[in-house]
């Protein structure tokens, strides 16, 4: 049972924190959505440190002081501790909003009491920093307090997790709940650059990642159950991402699929690799028979467009709000360079920056870029941005470190694939949309991260030298010692 608990429960629990904001944000508020995360992150850290994966031979002690070193000589991690409270002081400094002029008759964005460091609009910043509290409790437990079949429990959890949460909305969404019709995404279109769906996507990913893993791993009992959450998952993507976004994922879910099949032909032969495409199969059925059974009116037909000759990737009129926001988040970015406006300015930056004829274009309650990577240097700064873009490099760069030293050598290739993939699918989403500023994709994302690079096989150390006996020649009685030879 404790063997059991080490490795499972961990990984179920980790899960159930990256996936929390994706259950809770059709039913709830941000601001409830952010005390949940800051009530399970306590929880999910004592697990990390009190329950972590045991090595073969390894007593639970010696698991607890391997993970807790792990983790206090972690570079990243006194980097994510820098990003929390950074989170929490754009959360406690929050004055950004509009305020009147009566001397002079106009209005001005009101800067935060403490103007020299970063800001947010009232009630914007909450939840930006329970996602950052969150983060860094799942990338550290990815990164050192999961074994190689817990990682695997990770993502398995994860996609179950995510296929609840699909089911839960939809089923909202038929009964006519406001927060799960609101999340359905029709189109693109520019009052719209936030979708849920891209979190089931991102999930959808590692759920493919983690059914070649469930068959590595011998789990035959729960494929049939893994399956029906599979599908559960592409189904909240069917709802809740337009069709640019689904076409975009399915494409990264291609790349990954074949990655997937080769391996697992490979490792467990092409019989083994037929039951995958057999329960991929299975998992189509729920999303087919969810889009007739759950969708509201016009979603199948806005689907279907695709195949019709005057089908374009966005609406006429996309790309000129774009550009037009585009360069009000240039000239935000070059007003405040170090800082930023603070976070959920932008909408009040559109509209002190935006001209006369901008509006002809604009919706009247246009609040985003358009393009994720403006609106976060626009609302962040440098400092905001070399505090995400930190992150994600430094696990980058363990995961091609890790990557060049390890030919030769067996790792498990999905989860490894996993990381990368979802990456280049969130950055090239990141485009036309900002949904990769969404704390469900965010912790997606960085999970997925940390478990590629920890994947790998870490770098082996070089051995050191036997000491040299008294006549020079070099002495292996320690060394024999040592390994239990003697």
């Amino acid at each position: 049972m404790q063997k059991f608990i080490s490795k499972y429960a961990l990984a179920a629990h980790l899960a159930l924190l990256a996936v929390a904001p994706l259950f809770l944000s059709p039913l709830v508020g941000e601001g409830t959505v952010a005390t949940v995360l800051l009530w399970l992150s306590p929880l999910a850290a004592a697990w990390v440190l009190l329950e972590p994966s045991r090595r073969a031979d390894e007593m639970l002690h010696d698991a607890r002081v391997r993970v807790a070193s792990l983790i206090a000589s972690d570079p990243l991690f006194w980097f994510l501790l820098l990003a929390v409270v950074l989170a929490g002081v754009r959360a406690l400094n929050d004055g950004v909003k509009m305020a009147y002029d009566a001397e002079t008759f106009k209005w001005f964005l009101r800067e935060p009491p403490l103007v020299f460091l970063p800001g947010a609009v009232p009630g914007a910043g909450r939840l930006p920093f329970a996602a950052t509290v969150a983060l860094t409790v799942v990338v550290l437990g990815c990164r050192h307090a999961l074994g190689r079949s817990a990682r695997v429990a990770f993502v398995f959890s994860c996609t179950v997790f995510a296929g609840a949460a699909a089911l839960t909305a939809m089923a909202l969404c038929a009964f006519g709940h406001p927060g799960a019709r609101a999340a359905v995404a029709m189109t693109v279109t520019p009052q719209n650059a936030s979708f849920a769906g891209t979190a089931f996507g991102l999930h959808f990913l590692g759920g493919l990642a983690g059914l070649v893993g469930a068959y590595e791993n011998k789990w035959g009992s729960r494929i049939f159950f893994y399956s029906l959450a599979l599908g559960a998952v592409a189904a909240g993507l069917y709802f809740f991402a337009p069709v640019p976004v689904i076409l975009l994922y399915l494409a990264a879910a291609l790349v990954l699929l074949a990655v997937s099949l080769v391996y697992i032909a490979v490792v467990r032969g092409r019989n083994m690799a037929f039951k995958c495409v057999a329960s991929l199969v299975l998992a189509a059925l729920v999303p087919t028979l969810a889009a007739f059974a759950f969708a509201p009116a016009g979603l199948n037909e806005d689907r279907l467009a695709i195949l019709g000759d005057g089908w374009t990737f966005f609406p006429d009129g996309f790309a000129a709000a774009r550009d037009i926001l585009s360069a009000i988040a240039a000239q935000t970015f070059r007003d405040h360079p170090w800082i930023g406006t603070g976070l959920g300015s932008f909408p009040l930056d559109i509209k002190f920056g935006a001209a006369a004829a901008d509006w002809r274009v604009l919706a009247p309650g246009q609040a985003s870029a358009l393009n994720g990577w403006w609106q976060l240097t626009a609302e962040r700064g440098i400092v905001g941005a070399l505090l995400f873009a930190g992150a994600l490099g430094f696990l980058a760069a363990t995961f091609f470190r890790r990557l060049a030293a390890c030919f030769g050598r067996r790792f498990f290739v999905p989860l490894c694939v996993l990381g990368p993939v979802a990456l280049l699918a969130a950055a090239a989403e990141a485009f036309f949309d900002i949904s990769f500023l969404r704390a469900d994709a965010l912790l997606a994302l960085a999970a997925f991260a940390a478990l590629a690079g920890r994947a790998l096989p870490a770098v082996p150390r070089p051995a050191a030298a036997p000491p040299a006996a008294a006549d020079g020649t070099p002495d292996h009685t320690q060394q024999q010692e040592s390994s239990g030879h003697v």
